[in-house]
């Protein structure tokens, strides 16, 4: 059975409907994405952190008042915006699941916390615990599995949002393929920027087969912008934010626009994913945005 799973990231809510983050306000731009998504009927919603601005239980219960709307099971980890306990004791009940993995169809979907409470500027990294959870899963499995997490473990070309991303990348990417090596980034529609060979990066060269290695794609968020790429036969995906965008110097109006991620999961492995803009005016174009499949 092909799963359709959609990903919502950086809501950045609010403790009032009506309040704004840099001149959007949050919540009215994540209905409209949720109305979005809806359209689409897809079997479960993922969250992958900053849900609340400021860590606010309101802030929460707005959320939950809006995903519980959808009637599906939605999953979800923090972001470096959130307060965990809290988001907790806020999301802690139908339709939200929490734990740290879930079957999908014939797919694992693991969720990793990066958050890191002594972060000086928003950083982030994967304790050696969950490292040590996730050895012990993906030596267990032959399952297809998709990991997430909110900070970005691979470089986006953007010199200060390189800065705080996953600290500890490194030991994260050397467990999923069991090499040290790096190579330039293969960005899809973003070009070929310049990357220090001694930074993790997209498409080196494979340590061990794509086939044999049950991680498939890699989701997060953090970065407020698309992103698409391959490394050692894995896709990592960036998803732009609910509401506010960063935006490359070759942006387009379309890249402003807020968004989500439509993943396919299909029963052999294989997967489609694609970004959806979301129109924040009622008369602009929906235009889907396609990444990779």
């Amino acid at each position: 059975m092909t799963v359709k799973l959609a990903q919502i990231t950086d809501t950045h809510l609010l403790t009032d409907r009506e309040a704004t983050m840099r001149g959007v306000a949050t919540w009215h731009s994540l209905h409209r994405v949720l109305d979005c998504v809806a359209e689409r009927q897809p079997d479960a919603l993922l969250l992958t952190g900053d849900l609340a601005h400021n860590g606010d239980p309101a802030a929460y219960d707005l959320l939950y008042e809006l995903v519980a709307a959808l009637q599906i099971p939605a999953y979800w980890l923090p972001g470096n915006h959130d307060r965990p306990a809290i988001a907790h004791d806020r999301l802690s009940r139908a339709p939200f699941v929490t734990g740290d993995r879930v079957e999908l169809g014939d797919w694992n979907l693991i969720l990793l916390d990066s958050t890191l409470a002594t972060a000086t500027y928003g950083e982030g990294a994967i304790s050696v615990d969950q490292l040590q959870r996730l050895r012990t899963h993906l030596d267990n499995t032959d399952r297809p599995t998709a990991i997430a997490l909110h900070h970005h473990p691979i470089p986006m070309a953007i010199d200060w949002l390189d800065t705080i991303g996953v600290t500890n990348a490194r030991e994260f990417l050397d467990l999923l393929d069991q090499a040290d090596q790096a190579d330039p980034v293969d960005q899809q529609g973003q070009g070929e920027p310049a990357i220090d060979r001694a930074t993790p990066s997209v498409n080196s060269a494979p340590a061990r087969s794509a086939k044999n290695n049950p991680v498939k794609l890699v989701l997060f968020g953090h970065t407020h912008l698309e992103f698409a790429g391959d490394r050692h036969g894995i896709q990592f995906y960036g998803t732009p934010s609910t509401c506010t965008q960063v935006l490359r110097e070759d942006a387009t109006e379309i890249d402003t626009l807020p968004g989500f991620r439509w993943i396919e999961l299909h029963p052999d492995g294989s997967h489609h994913s694609q970004v959806i803009r979301v129109p924040q005016t009622p008369t602009a174009p929906n235009v889907p945005l396609a990444s990779a499949s």
